[in-house]
């Protein structure tokens, strides 16, 4: 009998261990690595004003189709890395803490539609006006994203919904330097019981990206920091 407990035991430390070890691991897909690889690309290109490079990144890159209200009828689809990445404005987003926001406005916009702006403008950075407002339609798409701007050595707190296998990243500007920290609360258990999850990037630099597992629908919190000492842009992106 003391065997078994004790062999449930190890077992019970072992899952434990695993779980914990899943949640740090912070390794993304294959479709969401292919998008920050864009994303960087991109923005790299655009502080250079490298537009063969913004060409390349927008190469295989198929507009999508909008109703006059902005709902999607077609999918945009990016092939960027052999990957077919598909893209929607977050469907909930809400801020907790935006006062040190500032407008995204000259800043470079991120999505293909900006790139391809950034390119027709010969670098000279324009608003570009659908770039926040697609709407998911009945396509299925894998990713959510927004594009944000902040202050100089200042935050921003925002949630959002989530469950299952949560990827999300944050690309800065060229010479940005960023961090990602989130917290994440399931929904209770038939028993009651509520799973939380705190991690944090703050590694510094242009990206932070985070992996976690939510086996319930919840609620995620998270905040972006500016760590750098200029108003920088970015964008936030969400494994649906």
């Amino acid at each position: 009998m003391k065997k078994i407990v004790f062999t449930l035991l190890i077992l019970s430390v072992m899952s434990f261990k695993t779980m914990a070890q899943d949640e740090e691991d912070g390794e993304l897909s294959s479709i969401t690595s292919a998008f920050m690889d864009y994303c960087v690309r991109a923005a790299n290109a655009a502080a250079d004003c490298d537009v063969e490079t913004l060409a390349a990144c927008i190469e295989n890159w198929e507009p999508g189709e909008y109703d006059s209200e902005g709902n999607t009828l077609k999918a945009e689809v990016l092939t960027y890395n052999d990957e077919e990445i598909t893209y929607i404005d977050f469907g909930k987003l809400d801020c907790i803490d935006c006062s040190s926001e500032s407008i995204v406005g000259m800043h470079f916009g991120f999505t293909p539609q900006a790139v391809d702006n950034w390119i027709t403008n010969q670098c000279e950075p324009t608003l570009v006006a659908d770039a926040h407002a697609l709407r998911a339609g009945e396509e299925a798409v894998e990713l959510e994203f927004s594009v944000r701007a902040l202050k100089p050595n200042s935050k921003a707190t925002y949630t959002t919904d989530g469950t299952g296998d949560v990827e999300m990243f944050v690309v800065a500007e060229k010479g940005g330097n960023i961090k990602l920290s989130i917290h994440s609360i399931e929904n209770p258990d038939r028993d009651g019981n509520i799973k939380e999850t705190t991690l944090a990037d703050n590694s510094g630099g242009q990206t932070a990206q985070l992996a976690w597992s939510m086996y319930r629908n919840g609620a995620i919190e998270f905040t972006i920091e500016n760590a750098s000492d200029k108003e920088t842009s970015f964008i936030v992106v969400k494994k649906m």
